[in-house]
């Protein structure tokens, strides 16, 4: 039997690929032939050898990934039968998503994570590699190769099969994975100074009595409105600052642009928004700690239950998300573009010759 070959983009492909394999393979461990910690091997019950990289294939100038240009030579240098890629690059075919395609005359096929959406992703994730690994890499003109496929086929050469997604709601799905791929959560520790500009200036309306009276003062609706003007300031700011929004090009272009951009601000809105809570849950714990309720009673003239100190925390998480903005200026630019497709894209076509070194055998 020969070896079937899985390659994954680093980060969250990597991850979730490795995650899948750890419980398909038998005896999945760390390479005895490699020093890199990356390269893993295991058994498919009744398949057999199966290796696992975490590399990343070159793109093309205009986007592409170049499966079919690089394929027979990844092939050729790691001595596997046939090839599994795995990439969390959004890929779009006919104004589609692409969730899998074949190499033009190798036994090489690639899946697209973003495709998979956000619900049950990683189990869609697992019944395309073991679809792939059980059938092998479909042929052009042959309907499927799993009994719970998604999507539909697409001829676009006579070698090269896409799947697409072609139901109601496919853009929004592929929207949510790119999201999802993008990790919001990860900016969290890019944007320290952001989060200390966050903290000093909250904390200014922990100490000092007019933030109380006035927090005491707003309503539920202009707390929100409140809220919502600082997220929107912030999460406005770091695309500006940053130049992640991608100006629209031409028509042709202007679709795929556009789900880019809406990406970018699902993925901006929720780490601002993670921000958002974490400095609410900070200065409430604080609020709480500082302000003695006998003392804040006596302030406002009035007897003050928990509201009153959640309102005094919304309002200086608020005043501090403005000044995060600020605070942004100061963390490390080119981390934040790289949560977002912009940059990545930008790093993986600048990888045109990397299969071309003699290194890499």
């Amino acid at each position: 039997m020969g070896t079937i070959g899985i390659l994954a983009d680093q980060g969250k492909p990597q991850r979730e690929v490795k995650g899948v394999l750890s419980k398909l393979l038998e005896d999945f461990r760390d390479s005895e032939n490699d020093d890199d910690i990356d390269v893993m091997v295991g058994e498919y019950p009744g398949i057999g050898r199966v290796e696992f990289r975490a590399e990343t294939v070159p793109m093309s100038p205009d986007g592409d990934v170049m499966l079919s240009e690089y394929a027979g030579k990844i092939l050729e240098i790691r001595g596997w039968d046939r090839m599994i890629y795995v990439t969390d690059l959004p890929l779009t075919a006919w104004e589609r998503p692409v969730i899998s395609q074949r190499a033009a005359h190798d036994d090489a096929v690639l899946i697209s994570l973003p495709a998979l959406g956000v619900v049950a992703a990683t189990r869609a994730l697992r019944r395309e590699l073991v679809s792939l690994i059980e059938h092998g890499v479909p042929v052009a003109g042959v309907a499927g190769h799993g009994p719970d496929e998604e999507g539909e086929e697409s001829d676009d050469s006579a070698e090269v099969l896409t799947r697409v997604l072609d139901h109601r709601g496919r853009t929004l799905r592929m929207i949510a994975g790119m999201v999802r791929c993008n990790e919001p959560s990860r900016l969290l520790s890019v944007l320290s100074s952001s989060l200390a500009a966050m903290a000093a200036t909250g904390g200014f309306g922990i100490f000092y009595g007019s933030i109380w009276n006035m927090a005491d003062a707003l309503s539920i609706p202009r707390l929100l409105m409140i809220s919502l003007l600082a997220v929107g300031a912030f999460g406005t700011w770091l695309i500006i600052h940053n130049r992640l929004w991608q100006r629209m090009g031409t028509q042709e272009s202007r679709w795929r642009e556009s789900i880019d951009n809406l990406a970018t601000l699902g993925t901006i809105g929720m780490t601002v928004l993670l921000i958002y809570a974490l400095a609410l849950g900070v200065m409430l714990v604080a609020s709480v700690a500082v302000i003695p309720g006998t003392y804040l009673e006596d302030q406002l003239g009035h007897e003050v239950g928990w509201f009153t100190y959640v309102a005094i925390a919304w309002l200086s998480a608020s005043l501090g998300t403005m000044a995060g903005a600020l605070g942004s200026n100061f963390d490390r630019d080119v981390e934040i573009r790289s949560a977002t497709y912009n940059l990545r894209e930008y790093q993986r076509r600048m990888q045109a010759g990397h299969y071309n070194d003699e290194d890499d055998q």
